[in-house]
């Protein structure tokens, strides 16, 4: 055992001394975990009766071991959830009792993508969209994905809302789901207008006391279920007529049961008809339609009975549109509300045919353009949807235009090009609604900068890396404690993942969290990870949480580095590279190969550097950034110095760059032996550079960071044993 478990044994020791068999139970159903903090993660209930006992459990672990501690939550999670499964022996020896997953991926896409957290939109939802509009329906969406989220707490046997559930809706929260796609003016503006009265109905405000004054609490609003359009409501009504419903109600009601929808409703959606549509102004149920057929004040209890089954038969309540949620947080704020809405109103056109493994993603759109307009209520948006093949019809393009005239034209370009990565037209056709469109529906794809982040994730992952970078990220996979060291990091500066000496002293953790090599693994990635995505950081392309979460995700797959570390075989084709101080690198000869030391630079500062840059200069700030313990980055910092001076570092650094490549390497590889086996003087070896690398290293306050300095420069220029 450790010693954070030991110590927590003398802890759980203690709590049950105090005779309170609950808390000794409750103990036993919460798994404990260390990193730098004793953290206690247990289910909801157990949770919720832990929080009882936390001051008695904080003040015994302070008392015993001087560490913090808190309490966590396991969060339950819906059935059908793809993961990872991880099996936790119990107490019992009942292996199958408890069982926990963690998310993962089998490729970069879709550790991106998340193709397993899927937002379920009721498929008869969007044809509200041409009566109530874009905004409306896609907030009505959200908060159906918020009784769903609510379900979560109830654990895995609740998939549905159940009768009576109420959910507190943060706006700001419900508006991220959307990608803030909405304003929270927009938000407001639409419950004003009374577009959401479709969906939901406002409750009277309730008032309570609070410090002697009276305080209105937070408006509740009461779900209505999914309703009948005004335009479905009149089709129906007339329908209903038709085939006798004064005379033989049940009968009709059974019949329309039995009929097919498209005989009733019209699809693929129904819009506003303005001179017959006078009838139903809002969303009724189908019970409010055929009492209004009837004329009758009430409906029988059979004829009730028989409208439910019909409501399930016209609204399909079952049926849903599954879009990854990635699509509403990255793509839905480029898209905007309406062309996003239009996308998924012709999404839902098509479908996936498991039976014949056929799949249709193309549809024809009676009346083309106009039609459109109605569908998604606005004139120009369909007219963005770009045609497949470009006419040449018409008149000549203007190559010369005035600055506003290419304002406009770039600004139509970039709608219609951004238009055509999900809806295209290919075809058109005569009917008698006038010229039919087809349109192509594209699946949901990355983002234009999230392509860019997954090739630096493939560069990262499968380029040419030291050994000591696949250890550090071989520790990655194999010990959840680095991703959570790394995000907490991030608290310190988001745009660089700092080392590990200095969360412990900004007091994220401690050093006994990591033995030493795990610490040396930890820096090492931090430094790989800042050097290889900074540019990507820099520009607003990504973050590091994101790399992170991403890295997380992929850490079983097959293209993250396993177990079996590679070799580090430079120079094993040429025998003469191997050198009497047995030592290989990243050189050839006495010359260095700056190639393979810029391997993970950007790839346009690094030709600069090759075509641009004095190499020896570059040398030289390389060697002085490895071995100063105040650069964090010293790689990113000798492209940039070197670019920006045109000059060398000068001094002790300018000294040890001019050595042949080998004896250099020999010097740094000598050095860090030493510090290994404990020595705490010089070598009295008197070799090239030896005063030179003394002098770089006094930044060094003890002879741990001398170390750390000296692994960095050997990681840099790939120097290992030969």
């Amino acid at each position: 055992m450790n010693p954070e478990t030991n110590a927590w044994l003398d802890i759980q020791a203690a709590l049950t001394a105090t005779q309170d068999p609950a808390l000794s139970q409750l103990l036993d159903s919460a798994s404990v975990s260390y990193d730098g903090t004793y953290q206690l993660t247990a289910p909801p209930m157990v949770y919720a009766n832990l929080c009882r006992y936390f001051p008695l459990i904080e003040t015994v672990v302070q008392d015993l071991t001087g560490k913090e501690f808190r309490l966590a939550m396991s969060a339950s999670v819906p059935m059908g959830t793809d993961q990872i499964l991880r099996q936790i022996p119990s107490e019992s020896g009942n292996e199958d009792e408890l069982m926990t997953f963690e998310t993962g991926a089998s490729d970069v896409t879709q550790a991106i993508l998340a193709p397993e957290s899927i937002a379920a939109i009721p498929a008869y939802l969007l044809r509200f969209v041409p009566f109530a509009g874009s905004n409306a329906v896609l907030i009505a969406s959200a908060l159906r994905q918020a009784f769903y989220r609510r379900s979560r707490e109830h654990g895995a046997d609740q998939l549905y809302p159940r009768q009576g559930d109420a959910v507190t809706i943060d706006v700001d929260g419900l508006l991220a789901m959307l990608g803030h796609v909405i304003s929270r003016a927009t938000f407001f503006r639409v419950f004003k207008s009374g577009a959401l009265d479709w969906f939901v109905r406002r409750a009277e405000p309730v008032h309570r006391f609070v410090n002697g004054k009276i305080v209105r609490q937070a408006n509740t609003y009461t779900y209505r279920g999914l309703m009948l359009t005004p335009g479905d409501a009149q089709d129906l009504y007339l329908w209903l007529l038709k085939n006798g419903l004064q005379e033989a109600p049940a009968d009709t009601l059974k019949h329309a049961q039995e009929t097919p929808r498209d005989r009733i409703l019209v699809f693929p959606y129904r819009v506003p008809d303005l001179v017959n549509d006078n009838r139903f102004s809002t969303s009724v149920s189908v019970h409010e339609v055929v009492q209004s057929a009837l004329g009758g004040p009430r409906l029988t209890p059979t004829l009730a009975g028989l409208c439910d089954r019909l409501a399930s038969h016209l609204i399909r309540p079952e049926s849903f549109l599954a879009v990854p949620w990635y699509w509403f947080r990255r793509v839905l704020p480029d898209l905007g509300a309406d062309l996003g809405t239009l996308y998924l109103m012709s999404k839902n056109c098509c479908y996936i045919d498991w039976a014949r493994g056929k799949d249709r993603s193309t549809f024809w759109v009676p009346g083309g353009l106009p039609t459109l307009q109605k569908w998604i209520r606005s004139e120009t948006l369909p007219a963005r949807i770009p045609h497949l093949k470009s006419s040449a019809r018409g008149r000549p393009r203007k190559e010369q235009v005035n600055p506003e005239s290419q304002y406009t034209r770039d600004w139509r370009e970039a709608n219609r090009q951004l238009a055509s990565q999900y809806l295209s037209r290919i075809d058109t056709r005569v009917s008698s609604s006038g010229t039919d469109w087809l349109l192509r529906v594209e699946e949901v794809r990355l983002t234009a900068s999230d392509e860019l982040l997954k090739g630096a994730l493939y560069a990262f992952l499968l380029g040419d890396q030291s050994a000591e970078q696949l250890r550090a990220l071989q520790a990655f996979a194999s010990d959840n404690r680095f991703a959570q060291l790394l995000r907490n990091a991030l608290r310190i500066n988001s745009a660089r993942i700092c080392h590990y000496e200095t969360l412990v002293e900004q007091g994220i953790c401690q050093f006994e969290t990591l033995d030493a090599n795990q610490i040396c693994y930890f820096d090492t990635l931090a430094d790989s990870l800042n050097c290889h995505f900074e540019t990507l950081v820099g520009a607003g392309i990504c973050q590091f949480d994101t790399i992170i979460k991403i890295l997380f995700r992929l850490k079983d797959s097959a293209i993250f580095p396993k177990n079996t570390i590679r070799p580090d075989t430079q120079g094993e084709e040429n025998p003469s590279e191997r050198y009497e101080k047995g030592v290989v690198g990243y050189f050839s000869g006495s010359e260095w190969n700056l190639e393979m030391i810029l391997n993970l630079v950007n790839p346009v500062l690094k030709d600069r550097i090759l075509t641009q840059a004095d190499h020896c200069h570059f040398l030289s700030w390389l060697v002085h950034g490895c071995l100063t313990a105040s650069i964090h980055s010293p790689l990113s910092f000798a492209v940039s110095r070197s670019l920006e001076t045109a000059s060398g570092a000068g001094g002790p650094a300018a000294r040890l760059a001019d050595l042949p490549a080998p004896e250099l390497a020999g010097l740094l590889w000598h050095a860090h032996q030493r510090i290994q086996a404990g020595y705490i003087g010089r070598s009295i070896t008197a070799e090239a550079g030896t005063n030179d690398l003394e002098s770089l290293l006094a930044s060094a306050q003890d002879t741990r960071t001398r170390g750390q300095l000296l692994q960095r420069a050997l990681d840099t220029l790939g120097i290992a044993e030969a």
